[in-house]
């Protein structure tokens, strides 16, 4: 289905529109090269929250790529920080990861040969609080050197750069600090394949006493190559493109939100993040506690990150996506749901 073909299709009225979330283009040709568009029987997707004003599925708004249809709704609740609010009381926090080589499903129809931290992607979160004793245990079960290097500050011995063979297995030793939220990856050349294949995940390092109470989320963007080209296909938040348009982030009205966004696209040398409907405070990489900037769109490059916080005053759908249109046609477009 070309553009001209979408743009009719979409104008054919309610019925075809309220089928929308469960469109997917699979590889069936239309004998002309083309990829048709086929509607999954059953699948109500963004449609759920029908009473919600501002229903998406009344405009052409959605991404062109979609999750798998039998994805279950709650295969990101991982990404929801209400399990990992607290940080380990204990004196040390020790973590155990290893590197997985497996097929991985990143969108409808869509595997990858995907390199993971403990099969998943992004990798696990790992929250700690400031000046915490970390113990990282990296196990490399897969068929290539591999390293994890964590952001933020530690002793160069720890840094993470150097390969681990396969079969091998190393602690690396830190101390949580500065507070903000840090990434972690894959440091072994080339590193941008390393990365772009899975090879990421999130640090937070918490302040004395913690953040003000609020709905946590963690939003890592990422792209996904699909021919091993060095150009991203498609891109996804949390590892699933689509995901968040088919399931969307659900929080109460007129509460605190706050996110943990990353940027660990590889190939692209800027994204973006926002927010319809709704402006909110930045805190760059979050190492200070007063807002650094308050808008509705925030630049990051790669690695970079932020902490937004920000309140819905009135129930409804807001979108969010990168403001590099590609990104949020192909899979990294979601809505947040107040109510």
């Amino acid at each position: 289905m070309n553009r001209k073909q979408f743009l009719k299709w979409i104008g054919l009225g309610g019925a075809g529109l309220a089928a929308g979330a469960g469109i997917s283009t699979i590889g069936d040709s239309d004998g002309t090269g083309g990829i048709l568009c086929k509607v999954r029987p059953g699948i109500v997707g963004v449609n759920k929250e029908a009473t919600i004003p501002g229903n998406p599925g009344n405009n052409s708004y959605g991404s062109m790529v979609h999750p798998p249809f039998q994805i279950d709704p709650a295969f990101l609740s991982r990404m929801d920080l209400k399990n990992h609010q607290e940080a380990s009381n204990g004196p040390i926090l020790k973590q155990h990861l290893s590197i997985v080589e497996m097929p991985l499903t990143v969108a409808h129809n869509t595997v990858v040969k995907a390199w993971t931290f403990n099969g998943i992607v992004p990798g696990p979160v790992v929250r700690a609080k400031l000046g915490q004793k970390m113990e990282i245990t990296l196990r490399n079960d897969s068929e290539h050197p591999h390293s994890i290097h964590f952001h933020g500050s530690h002793d160069p011995n720890e840094d993470g750069w150097e390969p681990i063979v396969t079969g091998g297995e190393k602690t690396y030793k830190l101390t949580a600090g500065p507070i903000g939220f840090h990434p972690y990856h894959c440091h072994v050349p080339p590193l941008a394949s390393h990365m772009a294949k899975g090879l990421y995940g999130g640090l937070i390092v918490d302040p004395p006493g913690g953040r003000p109470p609020a709905h946590e989320f963690m939003l890592i963007l990422s792209g996904w190559d699909l021919g091993d080209k060095g150009k991203n296909d498609i891109f996804s938040w949390n590892g699933m493109a689509g995901f968040y348009d088919r399931y969307p982030i659900k929080v109460p009205v007129g509460q605190k939100v706050r996110f943990y966004i990353a940027n660990m696209c590889e190939y692209e040398p800027v994204a973006s993040f926002h927010l319809h409907a709704q402006t909110f405070d930045v805190f760059r990489t979050g190492t200070r506690l007063v807002p650094d900037d308050h808008t509705d769109v925030v630049t990051l490059g790669q690695t970079e990150r932020v902490i937004i916080e920000f309140t819905l005053p009135k129930r409804g759908r807001y979108m969010f996506h990168p403001h590099q249109t590609k990104m949020a046609e192909n899979g990294a477009m979601g809505w947040i749901v107040a109510v």
